[in-house]
């Protein structure tokens, strides 16, 4: 019994020393590394180090908003320890973004989505803009500007089809959306293959450049022009 119990104890020594390897030299990869750190959490939640070590891998994988969730609950532990780690150069914009997201969520407020979808679009975090500007057009489905960058933030993240089927509503509501019809044409061309589609709302979004010249301005309006005129002639 004695044995048993030593081997037990040993097996727990164990795990919790590889944990702490992980937490401290990052030796794992992400995977194991996340489930040793939350098994740690889970006896040990004001762990400074793992939660710090946690929030760099979510970063690192692009989970940004993930990661930033974790920087700002190791401040709320430790704030003197965060400042003095190595993820102190992004500690204020990370307590910026998860204010701005708590925000959010509290008031229901589009303009807040789009706030905090605009910062990760400039980032080219592109998941987490989806998901911002999918929030704020479930409050205001009328936002024609949201809803393009919302297809391009598809487009973006590799989601084609849900690309063009958003830049197809915009046209739905929108059938003068210049936009919405030189982007469309856009995938159609590249992404589809399907040079006859891709012609039809070439034809269209270079009829409406032409009407709506006044809203371009002279170095933008020649160069959609050309672009559309160059697709156009292949």
């Amino acid at each position: 019994m004695i044995k048993i119990l030593f081997s037990i104890a040993l097996l727990t020594f164990s795990l919790n020393a590889n944990v702490n390897v992980v937490c401290k030299a990052g030796i794992m990869d992400n995977k194991s590394a996340k489930k040793y750190i939350n098994k740690l959490l889970k006896k040990e939640p004001r762990n400074i180090e793992c939660i710090l070590k946690l929030a760099d891998i979510y970063l690192k994988s692009g989970e940004i908003l993930k990661g930033y969730k974790y920087i700002r609950k190791a401040y709320s532990i430790n704030p003197r320890a965060v400042k003095d780690s190595d993820i102190a150069d992004i500690l204020d914009y990370a307590l910026e973004i998860t204010n701005l997201e708590k925000r959010a969520k509290q008031s229901h407020n589009k303009t807040l989505w789009n706030e905090l979808g605009d910062n990760f679009f400039e980032m080219g975090v592109y998941t987490e803009t989806v998901n911002a500007y999918e929030k704020s057009l479930s409050i205001d489905n009328t936002q024609e500007n949201i809803g393009l960058k919302l297809a391009l933030s598809y487009k973006k993240s590799n989601q084609t089809y849900k690309a063009l089927e958003q830049l197809k509503l915009l046209i739905k509501q929108n059938d003068e959306s210049f936009y919405g019809n030189y982007y469309l044409a856009k995938i159609f061309n590249y992404s589809l293959n399907d040079k006859e589609s891709a012609k039809v709302y070439l034809r269209k979004s270079k009829k409406l450049l032409e009407m709506q010249k006044n809203n371009f301005s002279e170095e933008e309006y020649r160069h959609f022009m050309y672009d559309i005129t160059y697709e156009l002639n292949k």
